[in-house]
């Protein structure tokens, strides 16, 4: 009996002994030395993040990180093998795009992380930025950069036209286009868009679908992007190479960077485009440095503006085992001094709201507060798990409508029935 007890005893303090020591698969810290974290992110800030790693790192000397960037094309097919594979060949944080919440959050890719925001972050952070993180009522991650398409224009060329503001609609857009293409202002059409079948396409159709009035999805979730506003942003786009004839019928088959090149060279008088466009118009060997201003995109149907969202977060992997030292490392690049140090030496557009009056930043940027005022009026891609397959249709159809093949009626009915479809898988 005594031999027996014995042997329970030490079973017992053995069995203590390695759940004092062990730890649990989603324990966050690690008796063995310093955390290191796998990250996972495009090429768009890779280098600014690197750089600041070691900041980091001092502040959190428990916390090291393995830091792995990828071209943004090769990026979603990466984490998807990742996240297919194990914990073995995980990382613990991921870089998203907007259009793949839906798809990572059904598929349990990524986790919750509504309860870990603080109440700085839900009332300081823009909500265009937050949006592109949530997906029924929950948030999973935190935006790294806010990015809309921007409405730049040429202040020069308005004025010798006779213009002393931007067009705050899309009528007065037409109006103000045909007059400096009869004056002889521009090199042809006042404008160009990017228009060839690629993801540009839907970004630029959510552009005039939210200008219009329209969205993609109504509060009950029901596609709607093919109604009547949906239809007249549409036939806009038709109109404008069309009876309108303010924009090249060479709009179907250009990309951003080409419509960017014609305005930089003071060939056209007005471009949508990404933030990135800024610096370029600016550079040094720019011919229209400083003769550029950013308006609000301009609207129809009573609609002051609105323009689509093209940003990306970081969020934590379900693989991961050291969630809360994922959590601090998303933390730290979304602080409001590296969201200015990022905005100062990469470009980038900030967060958090009370950044776009900063003195610094809009000392170096004097059309970063009109920026700011974009990003209050924003349309976002609609969240489908399917959302690839629905953007390839999206594009066909709208370059149907484009070239004439169909109406945008037509157009938009197809590409909501592929819509409707998806949602029911």
């Amino acid at each position: 009996m005594k031999k027996i007890f014995s042997t329970l005893l030490l079973s017992s303090v053995l069995i203590l002994s390695a759940c004092q020591s062990g730890g649990s698969e989603g324990e966050s810290s690690s008796s063995d030395g310093p955390v290191t974290l796998k990250v996972l992110s495009s090429d768009d800030f890779a280098d600014f993040r690197t750089g600041v790693i070691d900041e980091f790192e001092k502040q959190n000397p428990d916390i090291k990180i393995d830091l792995e960037s990828v071209a943004y094309d090769q990026l979603h097919d990466k984490e998807i093998a990742a996240f297919n594979s194990g914990s073995s060949g995980g990382y613990d944080v991921v870089d998203v795009d907007e259009i793949w919440t839906a798809e990572y959050a059904e598929g349990a890719f990524i986790r919750d992380v509504s309860d870990m925001l603080t109440d700085d972050m839900k009332s300081g952070i823009l909500e265009s930025g937050m949006n592109i993180t949530k997906y029924n009522d929950k948030y999973y991650g935190l935006p790294m950069f806010n990015d809309v398409l921007f409405f730049y224009y040429n202040e020069d060329l308005l004025k010798q036209a006779g213009f002393d503001a931007p067009p705050a609609t899309w009528d007065e857009f037409v109006e103000m286009s045909t007059a400096l293409q009869d004056q002889g202002l521009v090199d042809g059409n006042a404008s160009n868009w990017g228009f060839s079948a690629n993801e540009g396409l839907v970004c630029y159709f959510t552009q005039f679908l939210g200008s219009h009035g329209g969205q993609y999805m109504d509060e009950q979730g029901n596609i709607v992007f093919n109604n009547e506003q949906g239809q007249q942003a549409l036939q806009f786009m038709v109109d404008m190479m069309g009876k309108h004839g303010v924009v090249d019928t060479s709009a179907v088959s250009a990309n951003d960077r080409q419509i960017l090149d014609s305005f930089k060279e003071g060939k056209t008088a007005f471009v949508s485009g990404w933030s990135f466009y800024w610096g370029e118009l600016n550079s040094d060997d720019s011919p229209v440095k400083d003769k550029i201003k950013v308006a609000l995109t301009p609207g129809a149907n009573g609609t002051e503006s609105s323009t689509a969202t093209g940003s990306m977060y970081l969020g934590i992997s379900q693989q991961s085992e050291h969630p809360e030292e994922a959590w601090k490392f998303i933390e730290f690049l979304a602080s409001k001094d590296i969201q200015k140090q990022q905005s100062t030496e990469a470009g980038s557009l900030p967060i958090w709201s009370d950044l776009y009056t900063d003195a610094d930043l809009t000392s170096s940027n004097p059309q970063f507060e009109n920026m700011g005022k974009q990003l209050e009026y924003t349309l976002s891609r609609p969240s489908l798990v399917n959302y690839n397959e629905f953007s390839k249709t999206l594009q066909n159809e709208l370059q149907a409508a484009l070239i004439g093949d169909k109406s945008p009626k037509e157009a938009l009915d197809a590409a909501a029935a592929k819509a409707e479809e998806l949602k029911q898988q």
